[in-house]
């Protein structure tokens, strides 16, 4: 449920974008909402971002060029963040965020109900496909440089090991804590096509990730499409960048059945 919107500046003249806050389970949590000025009816589509508290806030930018794809795109900040109440438990509870997100666009008499998507970007993976596990109207998956085992993000980044034990647990102690948060252990409930965007440099989420992922869905005959770009790492040139999102969008499109 929509609470309230503020208007920001765009930096496309088609493309209107707002700071919003919604109602999200037992929270109101802050997050942007981006659209195309034009009227029509539009597909929806949820962007999870990665990091957590100030790193890897939602990079308004990124959102108006979905929009100007034609889709309305709805962006959580999570929980604690940006005024929002609660605390990002990076998977945890806040994945009730995206949950929302979804909702909020259901509500929107500009979204076409019928074909809602999300993409998640980093740490943004683990709610993206987490919602599409649990949401069976979710139409299709985009997971760009995801996480899906986060047990394997605490082996391979020791920089991000005290926040881990400090937000979700001990890897052993609170197996399960990385698990819940772990796609790979849900697979088999997700129905939709996936689309991994992968960096074959990426140091801060490997290649691993996506190619563990992969394995498991094709070891369950799930539909998928990997764009893999050998020469780059977690963050792609700005170019590159923006044709990226641009082309990911038109796969969605095809995927989603859009003119």
């Amino acid at each position: 449920m929509l609470i309230s919107r503020i208007a920001l500046p765009s930096s496309l003249p088609d493309v209107s974008v707002y700071h919003i806050l919604y109602k999200s389970g037992d929270a109101v949590v802050a997050g942007y909402l981006a659209r195309p000025k034009a009227p029509d009816i539009y597909p929806g589509l949820v962007y999870c971002r990665g990091g957590i508290r100030r790193v890897g806030m939602v990079q308004i930018t990124w959102i108006e060029h979905m929009a100007a794809c034609g889709f309305v795109v709805c962006a959580p900040s999570y929980r604690g963040n940006e005024g929002g109440e609660g605390h990002d438990e990076f998977g945890g509870a806040d994945r009730e965020d995206v949950y929302g997100a979804f909702d909020l666009l259901a509500h929107l008499s500009w979204v076409d109900k019928k074909r809602l998507a999300v993409i998640g970007f980093s740490r943004g993976a683990m709610g993206a496909f987490l919602a599409a596990a649990e949401m069976n109207f979710v139409r299709a998956v985009v997971s760009w440089g995801g996480v899906v085992d986060l047990h394997l993000t605490y082996e391979e980044r020791a920089d991000l090991r005290r926040m881990l034990r400090r937000v979700v647990g001990h890897p052993v102690k609170d197996a399960r804590a990385y698990m819940e948060r772990s796609a790979l252990y849900r697979a088999e409930d997700i129905t939709c096509p996936v689309l991994f965007i992968q960096g074959g440099k990426d140091e801060q989420v490997s290649p691993r990730h996506a190619r563990y992922m992969i394995e498991r869905l094709e070891r369950l005959g799930k539909p998928f499409t990997v764009w893999y770009y050998p020469q780059y790492g977690h963050h792609f040139p700005k170019a590159a960048h923006y044709g990226t999102i641009s082309e990911a969008c038109h796969w969605l499109k095809d995927v989603l059945s859009v003119p």
